[in-house]
């Protein structure tokens, strides 16, 4: 109830801030950027409270948390006092789009988390997302049950800062210590945040391409409903050509097979793997990649309300509301820690955007002006812009470049950001420049590799894109320019170590953003087309229907990857969450009856184990995740070795406490790991402190009282 609360007035009090800035913005932009804008502000509250009070108090998530509450009503006290129903009048067709949309993301996010159908109301997640929320939920639960401040650590590795962006993960934690479940925590944020996503496309697309208020146009005549339905479906689907997999290996090459809705039906498994396997289609061009990532939906959802606005902004030239500007750019600042990657992509796409619209006009005031006042013109124009942009870049940047540094382990860190040409180009052995790792801009031989590259993962919507910047005004191409610049950077920049696993969130932006040109092309193809087939010539008559078939046919070519990959999350079979019975009953006694920032022993390269279940640090959990985040890995698998085989009880103990390990936990993981040969009797020689399940369960002994 409480967390009901919580989340509701969050998302009050950013509507209420949200329409008192943006009075004229549709309902559709208003009301879920209020929610999103919400969740950014709250979330650091609830933080800034919890981690002051967490030396003093075992609840004080719970005291953020109503706090934060608290904050929100005096908000709504005072922006929301002349809110009335006429401010969320929504149309008709807008209603409809909201609500197919909800619908969607619904039955997405739903088909990752769930409970056993069995009635024991266990938690049990896809097996194409179990990996990621192993992190997530562990990280989740640190803050709900385990006391994870002071300073802030990796649960997959204790004892050290955090190097990722946990904002989501601490607000689930905060939802969850008001009483919200695990599930609903992570997906009921993530259905609302990706019905955001949707909704922000088409809106921004309506801006963009719809026509003036004052112009009296029937709906399916509307260019900005047209193209704002296929940017919302493109996010949706899959634009590469993985499509062309199913009929090869689905259907066995029979393209009348694969049109049999039965085969589709029953597909499993998504249909690309790359760079995890030796695949040039990419594995991050699928629902999954939302599916997995509850941060980055939220994230995506908060930057294209950004993008909205300043969109609109910019149709004012360098008169923009400057207090709007101030307030975006201090609720992006305080958004890198939702999701770093792409807030950087994003802060690419301002900045680009920002400076383009300056030399423009810039170069614009210099053609109108005498040529003897030319450089005054000029001087005065780009001051005047630099100083409306500083509104929104300097707040953003003062806020969001401390968080940085923080989330990287400091400025010294290797690894945050390097040089690597060609992003995922070369991750095929099949691709010439493999053994390089990266492009030689100087080779044809790669150019062409990332012509195929770029072809396999998207289609038409290069070309289309390419089409767009033609066909589109002035204002159209400068917006496509900073579009660019997004993808530019992808492919030039690494951001951090997992080259795939984190510079996708940059491609992702850079499709999103893309789509809204794709749909505008489209469309635009389309009333050609039918203009074109409304005339008397036989021929051109038959070239405007041609034109028709075309776009219907490219539209298809764009999407139909999407099918396949509906029917894998659909058909993804589950795993439990918090394990079986025995395991719970070890999660809810650690939870009871060992401090918060307890440190466990468990064999590495688990994703699911009791202690983080149930909120608290483990040594080494999954490897992969701890070395992407820029941990040491190595010597904490050398020790976890070395204590299971011990030979003794003072070996054991002395590495243990020059570790600063709490508990051991020896279960069935620890005797059936390839990564050490467990000694069990070492451990007759320590004070068990818990065990479920008998010799054959779990056990976990307590290093205090045995060292």
């Amino acid at each position: 109830m409480l967390a009901s609360l919580y989340l509701i007035a969050a998302t009050i009090a950013g509507f209420s801030v949200v329409t008192r800035l943006m009075p004229a913005a549709p309902t559709i932009v208003r009301l879920p950027g209020g929610m999103l804008v919400g969740i950014v502000v709250t979330a650091w509250t609830t933080f800034g409270v919890a981690y002051v009070l967490s030396p003093h108090t075992g609840r004080a998530l719970y005291y953020g948390l109503i706090t934060s509450l608290v904050l929100s009503l005096a908000v709504i006290g005072i922006f929301g006092r002349n809110l009335r129903p006429r401010h969320l009048r929504v149309g008709w067709f807008e209603a409809i789009f909201a609500l197919l949309s909800f619908i969607f993301s619904y039955w997405m996010i739903g088909n990752r988390l769930s409970y056993d159908p069995t009635g024991k109301h266990y938690l049990q997640v896809s097996a194409n997302t179990w990996g990621d929320f192993g992190l997530h939920i562990a990280l989740s639960r640190s803050f709900s049950l385990g006391s994870n401040y002071a300073p802030t650590e990796y649960p997959f590795f204790a004892g050290e800062p955090i190097r990722y962006h946990f904002g989501y993960d601490f607000f689930a934690g905060a939802l969850q210590s008001g009483g919200m479940s695990v599930l609903n925590s992570f997906n009921v944020p993530a259905t609302l945040g990706f019905t955001t996503v949707m909704l922000m496309l088409f809106a921004t697309a309506r801006m963009l391409f719809g026509p003036k208020p004052e112009a009296q146009v029937r709906w399916w005549r509307d260019k900005g409903i047209g193209a704002g339905l296929i940017a919302a479906l493109l996010v949706m689907t899959n634009q590469s050509l993985e499509w062309l997999r199913f009929i090869s290996d689905d259907a066995h090459g029979s393209i009348s097979a694969a049109l049999h809705p039965s085969l589709l039906w029953a597909h499993k498994g998504y249909l690309s793997g790359g760079p995890y396997t030796n695949d040039r289609i990419s594995m991050f061009n699928t629902i999954n990649v939302y599916m997995t990532q509850t941060h980055l939906i939220v994230a995506m959802g908060f930057v294209l309300f950004i993008v909205y606005a300043l969109l609109d902004q910019l149709r004012n030239g360098v008169c923009m509301d400057r207090r709007l500007l101030l307030f975006l750019g201090v609720t992006f600042g305080m958004s890198f820690w939702l999701n770093g990657v792409l807030w950087i992509a994003a802060s690419v796409f301002f900045g680009s955007l920002l400076a383009i619209y300056a030399i423009c006009a810039c170069w614009r005031q210099r053609q109108n002006a005498k040529p003897n006042r030319r450089r005054e013109v000029v001087r005065f124009e780009a001051l005047s812009w630099i100083k409306v942009a500083a509104c929104f870049l300097v707040p953003a940047l003062l806020i969001g470049v401390p968080q940085a540094v923080w989330l990287n382990g400091g400025s010294t860190d290797g690894g945050s950001l390097t040089l690597h040409i060609g992003y995922l180009v070369c991750s095929s052995t099949t691709a010439p420049c493999h053994v390089r790792g990266e492009m030689n801009l100087l080779s044809l031989t790669d150019w062409s590799s990332f012509l195929q590259y770029w072809w396999l993962n998207e289609g038409l919507l290069i070309p289309l894109l390419i089409l767009a910047f033609v066909l589109g005004n002035r204002r159209d191409k400068k917006i496509i320019t900073a579009i660019t610049a997004i993808f530019i950077w992808g492919s030039l920049f690494q951001l951090g170590r997992d080259l795939g696993g984190q510079n996708h969130k940059v491609i992702n932006l850079w499709e999103n953003l893309s789509g809204l040109f794709v749909g505008f092309v489209l469309v635009e193809l389309w009333t050609i087309g039918a203009r074109v087939a409304k005339e008397q010539h036989a021929k051109r008559r038959l070239v405007g229907i041609a034109a028709k078939v075309g776009v219907v046919f490219m539209l298809i070519f764009l999407t139909v990857s999407g099918l396949p990959d509906f029917m894998a999350a659909k058909n993804d079979f589950k795993v439990s969450v918090f394990g079986d019975d025995n395991e719970h009953e070890i999660i809810h006694w650690i939870d009871a009856n060992t401090p918060g920032k307890s440190v466990f022993l468990v064999d590495f390269d688990q994703l699911y184990t009791a202690p983080t279940m149930a909120g608290r640090g483990i040594v080494l959990g999954y490897s992969s995740w701890a070395s992407s985040a820029g941990y040491d890995i190595a010597p904490r698998e050398a020790l976890i070795k070395a204590v299971y085989e011990a030979a003794d009880r003072a070996t054991a103990c002395k590495l243990l406490t020059a570790n600063g390990v709490d508990y051991v936990v020896v279960g069935p993981e620890e005797r059936s790991t390839h990564n050490f040969k467990l000694n069990a009797a070492l451990f007759d020689q320590f004070v068990l402190a818990k065990n479920a399940g008998g010799p054959d369960g779990y056990s976990v002994y307590d290093v205090s009282k045995s060292c």
